[in-house]
This record gives C-alpha cells, structure tokens and sequence, in this order.
C-alpha cells in the first residue's frame, strides 16, 4: 500500500511537540511492515539549519509555479529521507510562507497568513505527487494545517488519474487547534462555495478546516483510545463533539508509539551509564551525574521531581506552581526543562531562587538533557489539564521513572495509577481533579513510596516491561488504512 503523509511538522528537523514525532516515527513503522510511504512537510528555516548541522544536502528535485483561486506561488521540492530509514522526506520550500524565525511564526509585518501558508502547502502536495508521479492508496493528512486535503479529494481531485483511487485519514493530535479564521478567508481555499456550508467548512460563521476534514475524510483517528471518547463530549469536544458524535462510526483511537531505538536506556548515547529492566545501577549512577550537571547538592534518599514541557495551561502548571515549593520543603528536589508562558517561567524561577540548593529551571529546550532528565530523575510530572496522548509519560516509563499524572486522555491509557494492592500492575501514580491539594497529595504518596526499594522496583519493572514502540500502533493504523480503502 502507498501512504502519503502530509504534516506540518516532521522529527527531529522541525517539531513543536508531538505531531512532529510521531510524523517522523510511524511513517518508518509502516515501511517496515512492507509499505511504500512518502512524507511530505515544509522546509521551514528550521528544516535547513537541522540538515546543515548535520551534513545532509538535499536533492533539488524541480520548481513550479502553483496557482489557485487568485492566488499563486512558486514551490520548490527537495528531497531526502527521514533519518535513520529510508523513508523518502519531501520538503516543500518557499522562503516566503516558512523562512521565518519560528515555525508557526507570523508575517514580519505581524499579519498571521495561516491559511494562506497552509494552503499553498495543500496544494503543493497535491503538485509534488501529480509531478512526482506518486500515485497514493491512502492520503493521511495531520491536524488542521493539512485538513484541506480531504476536502480537495472530494472536491473533484479523483477526477486525476494519480488520485481516482486514493482515500483519505485525517489524524486529530490536539483538537483545541483547528485554523479557525474568519469567512473572508474561505477565499483562500480555492473551494467551490459549496463548501462553505455547515457540512463544510463553515462553522458558526467562521472558517474551520479541522471540521471539514473530519466530515471528508473517510477514517478519522486520534492519538489514544481515551482522548477518541474524551473529544466526544462537551468538556473536551472544542465546540466539535456533535460532529465527533454524528461521526463516530468513522472516529478511532490509536496510542501513540515512541522511537524505541532513539529512547532507550540501554543504548542511548546521551547518557555516561547505560541501563536496562534487569539492571537499574546505570540509573542510580545517571541520577548523581545529573545532579552534579545541574549543580544540586547530593541527598540520601531524596526524591528528585522532573518537569520536561512547554510551560502552557495545557499542562497543568497552575496547579503545580503553588505547591512545587511545599514538595520542596516535604523533601523532594526538581529539575524543570521547558519555555512558554512567561507566567510559568517566571513562577519557576522564583521557585529556583527560593530553593537554590534543590530546584533547578531550564528555560529551553535541550533534547540531549531530556534524555539525562528522564534517565536520572526519580519521578516525571504531568498535571495535564487535558492530553491527547502524551509521549513524556512513556519515554519515562521507558527509563524507569515514574510518573504521577491526571488522569486524562492517554495519561489514562499509559500509567496504571498504584492504589497500595495492584502492585503486580500498577506504573505510576495519578489524581483526577484539577485541584493544587489532590496534585500535592499524589506527589507525596509517590515520595513515600520512593523510600520503599521493593514498592519502587515493582513500579519501575512494569512500566520498563511496556512495549511503548510503534510496531503495535503501525499495525492499528493499516487496519484503518484498509477500511478507508474500501469506502
């Protein structure tokens, strides 16, 4: 079967979060399953500086010009491959729509052409497999910014001898972002205006491509089973659960899966003392490194918190700032890794210069420190207001430390909360409100339960026995590449 993925974002050149990992990731899955796939992504400035540090030229395959509706623009396709496979990448340049200084980054002079950007990347997919001469089974576009595709392929599109046979998935990563936009850009789409209905893209007088990608395509998925009921209703539905709802016949949940050879213990390149299930030293001797890098003092028996995200309501730092320091003070240590919100990042800092000797704050992102944050920490938090999936929580599973999380979307699928009897089972430790006092009481549960060697290795035995890789995940998702394939 051929696959065209068309993303947004594709890992390790160009992500902001999980969309770009699991478009970097599941695409090597499915070839080694036998299929024929063809990733298509921006070449964002981004794209080009990771290439250049890592001596990777890129093969100038041809320019043209695209034109549609009153719009028009001149692509560049390169190609390469994803590393580490031979997954052929096609990256679609245009400096105007994507060498700018972060990815989502609006024009310089302020105006965000989003739309616009990420429709001109449609219809450069569309070009790049009519020019290439890719003839796709299955068109899988991902998130709002590639939502048209299945719109297009509707809208006459088969009408091409390369598309007469191609079906559509539409993967929803986080259903709170969906290109809403006002109703004069419906005219950037190049849509006939029957698709400014609301069975279409209109959506209460708005422009909204996510929603017409779910009524188009012809199989839907989201990033794990809970999140797939999560979004059908109204707390968790964006404005989108009726449509969710009408069409749940088509709606299915796939857990993310993780690059078990980039996130691994055993091998993994960053870490001075490799460690497996069977042999947990190597951790012991990563978490005293890691303590030392960050400049914290050494203490027995002590539990060292970790926080590794952007710094966003999404993830439930209001209800962690208020309390970090009273853990602190209960005994723990913390290391945080992330940017976002000057809010969180300034009540981490503060944080960090009350408790110099115990909390440490990284405003960055350093994926070589994730990798010694993961190994040499003793417990990962994720207060997620809402998770579609979540990767932290599996890659710290994955390196023995144990998460305490809220139990929402993936968290709910990944982490099997220890209740005092379930420890033949249980990885981790969760709460289910939103409230500072129930995230402090689990932490706390999970520090007391640090001091008991038998109860911890119990935690961390089962969730470093979870198979978490993309192998099980990529079978799901053929199974729903051949169902679209017979709509």
């Amino acid at each position: 079967m051929r696959v065209v993925f068309a993303t947004a974002e594709v890992a390790p050149l160009a992500k902001t979060g999980g969309l770009g990992d699991v478009c970097g990731s599941l695409p090597k899955a499915l070839a080694k399953l036998g299929h024929d796939v063809v990733v298509f992504s921006p070449c964002y400035r981004q794209s080009r500086e990771w290439m250049s540090r890592n001596g990777i030229e890129p093969e100038v395959l041809s320019t043209i010009r695209i034109g549609w509706a009153s719009w028009a623009a001149e692509a560049s396709f390169l190609r390469t491959t994803l590393p580490g496979s031979d997954v052929p990448l096609i990256l679609v340049a245009n400096d105007y729509y994507f060498d700018r200084e972060q990815i989502y980054a609006a024009r310089s002079d302020g105006f965000d052409d989003y739309v616009e950007r990420f429709t001109f990347f449609c219809r450069a997919v569309v070009e790049g497999c009519i020019l290439l001469g890719i003839t796709p089974d299955i068109l899988h576009a991902h998130d709002w910014h590639t939502a048209l595709l299945p719109v297009y392929l509707h809208s006459g599109l088969r009408g091409n001898d390369v598309f007469r046979d191609t079906r559509s998935v539409y993967t929803i990563h986080n259903l709170n972002y969906q290109g809403n936009a006002g109703a004069q850009a419906f005219g950037v789409t190049g849509l006939h205006m029957r698709y400014w209905a609301p069975d279409a893209l209109e959506h209460f007088g708005q422009l909204n491509p996510m929603k017409a990608g779910i009524i188009f395509a012809d199989q839907v998925t989201t990033v794990s089973p809970n999140y797939a009921r999560e979004i059908q209703t109204s707390e968790f539905g964006a404005g989108l659960d009726g449509v969710l709802r009408a069409l749940s016949f088509k709606l299915t949940g796939i857990l993310n899966g993780i690059d078990a050879d980039e996130w691994n213990p055993a091998t993994d390149t960053y870490l001075k003392s490799n460690y497996d299930r069977g042999q947990l030293n190597g951790k012991s001797l990563s978490k005293r490194a890691l303590l030392r890098e960050l400049k914290l003092k050494t203490r027995a028996k002590t539990p060292l918190l970790s926080v590794i995200s952007r710094l966003v309501d999404q993830k439930g730092f209001q209800i962690l700032t208020p309390i970090l320091g009273h853990l602190i003070r209960a005994g723990a240590q913390a290391v945080i890794l992330g940017s976002g919100e000057d809010r969180f990042e300034n009540a981490f800092r503060a944080i960090e210069a009350e408790y110099p000797n115990d909390c440490r704050v990284w405003i960055d992102f350093d994926n070589a420190l994730a990798h010694r944050i993961y190994a040499g920490a003793d417990i990962l938090l994720m207060p997620s207001i809402y998770e579609p999936c979540g990767l932290n929580q599996m890659y710290a599973l994955h390196y023995g430390t144990i998460p305490v999380v809220r139990m929402t979307g993936g968290l709910v699928d990944t982490v099997m909360p220890f209740d005092g009897s379930n420890l033949d089972v249980a990885t981790g430790f969760g709460f289910g409100s939103t409230s500072p006092n129930d995230l402090f009481a689990a932490t706390w549960i999970a520090m007391l339960n640090y001091k008991d060697p038998k109860v911890w290795r119990g935690l961390q035995d089962n969730g470093m026995s979870i198979d978490f890789s993309w192998d099980r995940s990529a079978r799901d998702y053929v199974r729903i590449y051949e169902a679209a394939a017979r709509a």
